[in-house]
């Protein structure tokens, strides 16, 4: 067989990651402090399937993200299953299905792991990471300004100063395209120019399409439509539609409430930001750190995904990309977890009843505790647990002696071992 070292073929498949025990302690720490956050706010964990019957999860998923699903048949009754490529139609499928006679609002939160096939030349992940939350089964503008008041809650609780969470609102740009009469294959021209904002491949599409000049300037105005509070001022005068001054009242709604609250220096508005406009129904935004080129997480408002699993309800949430995170928080904030351990402990009498004995002692004190199952002497123990990332070297000697060595400056204190016990820190 050819030995693995000598293959010119990958270890794993593009897009995926290898988290080594640093970096998993990173992770780790990223994921809890924000569902940390969602649990002080009333939401509950919920842990979803890795993969669904394709019929089934379809019914909340468009035809691209399903593209992208890894699909496999059961081997048990032949049906065709989908790996799941995003968490939110579980959650509207548990919801829906699971849960319809939980009385609303339902408060949940994950985390998960979800797999979209990319090319290879996209550079882009199959693998994503996620912590995210739901509201389910309210309707009004302050359920959009919770998940928001979450989002910037835990960009903060992670030590993130310096991010912005972009707001925009899909209905206005709806009520527009519908208000100016321009036909469905148009609509979707005019929406891949302006998700991209390309103003020249805008207008060309326009001209294109044989819209009035008068018209055409409402639509490529969007691209402006970048800013604070007055965007919300300029949107208005831009377009007399109902439907569109409808979409504008809520979005000044929302941001109000969380100016309100204090966060208005985190917060911007971009009409211009319609990605997801056949699945979001309302208030969308997008969360972006400081000199990272891609959002940190994005979410709003779904009001039509539970119907099409059950009975309709209202709903609104996003998720965090925690590799995103974790490189933002990593490169911001500086001072980062430790992996490795408390204390290593070792036995130089051969005593492997008094190591486990000892060992146990002090984890139940709360320590990250490694004991050495080997006979070694004191200064290759100490070079052992530097390379094992501890902190602390505790050695058993001879009756109730001990040594207590700091690993970083060498520091030793000898003395019984329940006196040594106590100056742990």
């Amino acid at each position: 067989m050819t030995q693995l070292k000598n293959s010119n073929r990958p270890m794993l498949p593009k897009g995926l990651a290898t988290f080594l025990p640093e970096a998993a302690v990173h992770k780790r720490h990223i994921e809890e402090t924000v569902l940390s956050v969602f649990l002080s706010w009333g939401y509950q964990e919920v842990i979803p399937p890795m993969f669904e019957y394709l019929d089934v999860i379809a019914l909340g998923m468009g035809e691209d993200l399903i593209e992208k699903g890894y699909k496999f048949v059961d081997r048990g009754n032949g049906r065709l299953m989908l790996l799941r490529p995003d968490i939110t139609p579980q959650i509207a499928r548990m919801a829906a299905m699971l849960m319809a006679d939980v009385p609303k609002p339902l408060r949940l939160c994950y985390r998960a792991n979800v797999f979209r096939h990319e090319e290879e030349h996209a550079g882009r992940a199959r693998e994503l990471f996620q912590v995210g939350g739901e509201l389910i089964g309210l309707a009004g503008p302050e359920a959009d300004a919770e998940v928001i008041a979450i989002a910037i809650e835990t960009l903060r609780s992670i030590g993130l100063t310096d991010f912005k969470i972009a707001l925009g609102q899909v209905e206005f740009f709806r009520g527009l395209m519908n208000g100016i009469g321009l036909t469905p294959d148009l609509q979707k021209q005019v929406h891949g120019a302006v998700v991209r904002k390309d103003r020249s491949r805008l207008i060309q599409v326009l001209k294109q399409g044989h819209v009035p000049e008068n018209k055409a300037r409402r639509i490529t105005a969007i691209l402006s439509l970048f800013g604070q509070e007055e965007v919300i001022e300029q949107a208005w005068g831009l377009t007399p539609f109902p439907a569109c001054r409808s979409a504008l009242t809520r979005l000044r709604e929302v941001f109000r409430i969380l100016v309100s609250s204090g966060w208005k220096e985190h917060l911007l508005i971009d009409l211009a930001d319609i990605r997801g406009f056949d699945y979001y129904t309302g208030i969308i935004f997008e969360m972006f750190a400081k000199d990272l080129g891609v959002p940190l997480g994005r979410g709003g408002r779904y009001d039509s995904l539970i119907g099409k699993f059950g009975s309709p309800c209202p709903s609104t949430g996003f998720a965090f990309d925690a590799e995103q995170l974790q490189w933002a928080w990593q490169k911001s904030v500086g001072t980062v977890p430790e992996a490795g351990t408390d204390v290593l402990v070792l036995e130089t009498q051969r005593n492997r009843v008094r190591l486990f004995k000892w060992a146990g002692r002090i984890r139940k004190k709360g320590y990250r505790v490694i004991q050495h199952l080997e006979t070694m002497d004191v200064k290759a123990a100490l070079a052992r647990a530097r390379t094992a990332g501890s902190k602390h070297l505790f050695v058993l000697l001879n009756g109730e002696r001990a040594l207590l060595m700091d690993c970083r400056t060498g520091q030793e204190r000898r003395g019984r071992i329940s006196v040594l016990l106590s100056k742990l820190k």
